[in-house]
């Protein structure tokens, strides 16, 4: 080997540390970014009122209601049928905005992202598994009609409990004739 191809092969080498460095060092960052879109995603609350003020709502990072308060006058000034509605219009709106919300945070980490099918020829695409921060459809009904089905507002009939096993006493032999049916008897 000469001297020119030692110092090419040395460049192309140095220029391919710097590469590989520029790379790491993105890498680092994004994961460094990652994380802390991760931890704000999972601090990601959203609080509602429903329009008539009567029913306020929390909604957690997953979209689960957390906290649910009603005006002291919520039953004087509305029926439980249109409370209910309330209530789930609102945790509906709430997972809505909170999902919207963690999708604001972590677009920024995967829009640049390049996909695995653009990277190596013949790769399928991975595209379609990462998640999708789609709006919910807006409820089915939004009228002040009364539930249909009201068995769950009855009071449940309590079930009886099935009675308990039949007591298996094991057949006595002939050497426990002389022992008491049970030691407890007559020994306090």
């Amino acid at each position: 080997m000469s001297g020119d191809d030692r110092a090419r092969l040395e460049a192309r080498n140095a220029a391919m540390k710097e590469q590989v460095n520029g790379l790491l060092d993105t890498f680092n960052r994004q994961a460094e970014m990652l994380r802390e879109a991760q931890v704000a995603a999972a601090q990601t609350t959203a609080s509602l009122t429903s329009k008539d003020g009567l029913v306020r709502a929390s909604v957690d990072s997953s979209g689960v209601l957390t906290h649910l308060e009603f005006a002291p006058s919520a039953f004087e000034r509305s029926t439980p049928e249109a409370l209910a509605r309330s209530v789930l219009q609102l945790a509906r709106e709430g997972a809505s905005q909170v999902k919207q919300q963690v999708n604001d945070l972590m677009s920024p980490l995967t829009e640049g992202l390049p996909d695995l099918s653009d990277l190596v020829e013949g790769a399928p695409s991975l595209s379609a598994l990462l998640p999708r921060f789609d709006a919910p459809p807006p409820p089915a009904t939004t009228d002040d009609t009364p539930f249909e089905d009201r068995s769950a507002l009855a009071p449940q009939s309590p079930s009886s409990p099935p009675p308990p096993p039949a007591a298996r006493r094991r057949p006595a032999s002939a050497d426990d004739e002389d022992l008491p049916d049970s030691w407890l008897k007559g020994s306090y």
